[in-house]
């Protein structure tokens, strides 16, 4: 009797870097597109896994540098994955830091832009991102949240997708799999207003970059809306890609 075989689908994995480590709507659009979920955070005990063991990996914002990788061992570790990752054609998604540490694997450059730059500008589509499988449904047009001090030069493989007024890459995707967002695509309305806007470093962060509090948080209320329909479909159809993936059986 023939012994039947199947393949054995490999996990996503999150990797969140603040110590809260919420994950917003990223869990639940992976699973939604078909993924298996493990997460990582520099808090744990477990390493970060191999390239191998993983489908694919979604990497979000922090309070760490990319700029001073060598400073932190996880941050090390992670470029390291990042690299496996890149080579071995294992998708890739990095929203804020986690795009910066993706650019910093892909070759690319971060710099400290010289202040907090935070708001909801407006993120604009380049011709580029049309047939995207990520970010071609993407509206035109979209406010989208960013909060970040480091820029993103890009890497010399990648494509840009969009654009924001203001410093650094925004968008952009290297080669055929990789992904890197400057805005924070993954957030939803409890994560932001109800969390990172209640810190009183992070009110001093925003009122600094010329936004005062209670008007950031109405913005957020009104721009979260639009920003999580958009994202939702996006991270599902990453899970898809992942999973369907030939390095992901």
């Amino acid at each position: 009797m023939a012994l039947l075989s199947c393949a054995v689908v490999r996990p996503a994995l999150i990797i969140t870097h603040l110590p809260d480590r919420e994950v917003g709507i990223v869990r639940e659009s992976l699973r939604a597109g078909g993924c298996d979920v493990i997460e990582r955070n520099p808090g744990d005990p477990q390493p970060l896994p191999a390239a191998a063991e993983i489908a694919g990996i979604v990497t979000l914002g922090g309070r760490q540098s990319a700029t001073r990788v060598q400073d932190h061992p996880f941050l090390a570790a992670e470029v390291e994955l990042l690299e496996s990752a890149l080579d071995q054609g294992i998708p890739v998604l990095g929203m804020c830091l986690g795009a910066q540490l993706l650019a910093v694997a892909a070759g690319g450059r971060v710099s400290y832009s010289g202040g907090m730059n935070a708001g909801w500008p407006e993120m604009t589509l380049l011709p580029t991102a049309g047939d995207d499988p990520l970010f071609g449904a993407f509206p035109e047009r979209l406010p989208v949240l960013k909060w970040h001090e480091d820029i993103i030069e890009l890497p010399p493989r990648a494509t840009e997708l969009a654009t924001t007024p203001g410093p650094g890459a925004a968008l952009f995707r290297v080669g055929e799999s990789a992904w890197g967002s400057q805005a924070h695509l993954e957030l939803t309305a409890p994560m932001l207003i109800e969390g990172w806007t209640v810190d009183p470093g992070d009110i001093a962060e925003i009122e600094g970059a010329g936004h005062p509090i209670e008007d950031f948080r109405a913005a957020s209320r009104n721009h979260l809306v639009a920003q999580v329909a958009a994202a939702q479909p996006m991270f599902t159809a990453f899970a898809r890609l992942a999973t369907s993936c030939p390095s992901s059986k």
